[in-house]
């Protein structure tokens, strides 16, 4: 028994140092590979540009600031395009840490399917990567700079990925949640679409942390051109805004939800609970108007689908409960309670603003055929008889029924 423990840990120390001498453990030399951290996709299909964001760190002890590379790459694939940066660079480009992909209008307005299915497929990148597209070309928003992170990409996914207590005005779709929206049976999904705000060259911070520290002299590789931004040439401060909602179907971008509309589509999605709701131009009592803002304790929503042979019914019920955060000071209740009475007037404005925005999304769901509410999901799970009765065009025969119940301190 003795003789076999010795055997077991002889073979054992050896594993170790074969496994140390021959590939350390599997750790990465930092010094060979680029860490991306987003992705944007520009051009068309069959004439990809992608352009990736490297963070450099170089920490010390004088300078905790990481730096950020951005280079282009083109390709007749996504796949080979990203192997361009890696040709032209001499690091072999890691997706394990990307965590954003950024969408140009004219791959979204042409077909996003190549682009997400090789994200979707390969195991280099995480599912719960977000994605986002952009109101022009997606490069740009890697390009600039943001007050709020030298790495701009850090920067984005602040605003999208909000923490409890900060409005829910904005979606959250990762690749995941993309690629099985527009391969389930409505064939729709949606995505935040970022605007991009530019700020004064006196804004601080950003712009100290766009240099590159890969190479300075625009390069080319089998036959694909690409070129690398250094910290000059990139673009000054930018803050992002990302509360409209971009509708896709068939993997083509279609419309648009507005900001209100976006507010409505997360009610039903997301934990609503501390969004603000701007209710104006209430009338009072004395004839003069009134804005308010109320801040939602809580959300109850439900929506449900029922058919028969002459149309879909769409029952959408929110209970919600909002307490007055802030008023015009001309009306500011001179009681100072901290939780006033919420009035009827305000009660009322708010049920018919919110009701009109579930319309708003309701009627661009028919205009663009993107089921942004998943009816055609619970159609074909629950009543697949009136699925296949109704057909593609099922979304025409939608007869929405919208409650909205609002409650406050009484």
């Amino acid at each position: 028994m003795k003789s076999l423990k010795t055997k077991i840990m002889v073979i054992a120390v050896c594993f170790f140092f074969l496994v140390f001498f021959t590939n350390d453990f599997g750790l990465v030399d930092i010094k060979k590979t680029s860490i991306i951290t987003a992705v944007a996709i520009d051009g068309k299909v069959g004439e990809y540009e992608i352009t990736v964001q490297i963070a450099v760190p170089e920490a010390t002890d004088a300078n905790t600031e990481n730096k950020r590379a951005v280079i282009t790459g083109k390709g007749n694939t996504v796949g080979s395009a990203i192997k361009n940066v890696g040709d032209i660079t001499g690091w072999y480009p890691r997706l394990d840490f990307c965590n954003l992909i950024v969408l140009g209008e004219e791959i979204a307005s042409t077909n996003t399917l190549g682009v997400m299915d090789y994200f979707a497929k390969t195991l280099r990148i995480q599912d719960s990567a977000i994605v986002v597209v952009a109101e022009k070309q997606a490069k740009e928003i890697l390009e600039y700079a943001s007050p709020l992170d030298n790495i701009s990409s850090f920067a984005l996914q602040k605003v999208i990925l909000k923490s409890t207590g900060f409005d829910k005005d904005v979606v959250d779709t990762n690749v995941k949640t993309f690629v099985s929206g527009y391969y389930s049976e409505c064939a729709s999904a949606v995505l935040p679409q970022i605007k991009i705000t530019e700020q004064s060259d006196g804004s601080s911070g950003g712009g100290s942390g766009g240099e590159s520290s890969s190479g300075g002299s625009n390069s080319s590789g089998g036959g694909q051109s690409s070129s690398n931004s250094k910290g000059s040439d990139n673009k000054g401060n930018a803050l992002f805004d990302a509360k409209k909602t971009a509708l896709f179907y068939k993997g083509v971008k279609v419309g648009e939800l507005d900001q209100n509309s976006t507010l409505a589509y997360n009610m039903l999605n997301d934990r609503f609970a501390e969004t603000t709701l701007e209710i104006s131009d209430v009338q009072t009592s004395n004839g003069d108007t009134n804005n308010f803002l109320l801040t939602v304790k809580r959300c109850t929503p439900k929506l449900t689908v029922k058919a028969d042979n002459t149309g879909i019914d769409l029952n959408i019920e929110v209970d919600i409960y909002a307490k007055i955060s802030d008023q015009n000071s001309t009306f500011s209740d001179s009681t100072m309670q901290k939780n006033p009475p919420l009035p009827e007037p305000v009660k009322l404005k708010a049920e018919q603003e919110i009701s009109s925005w579930f319309n708003n999304i309701i009627t661009k769901s028919i205009e663009t055929k993107c089921d942004a509410l998943k009816i055609g999901q619970k159609l074909y799970r629950f009543n697949y008889k009136y699925y296949k009765l109704f057909g593609e065009n099922y979304l025409s025969y939608v007869r929405p029924n919208i409650k909205i119940n609002v409650t406050g301190q009484k």
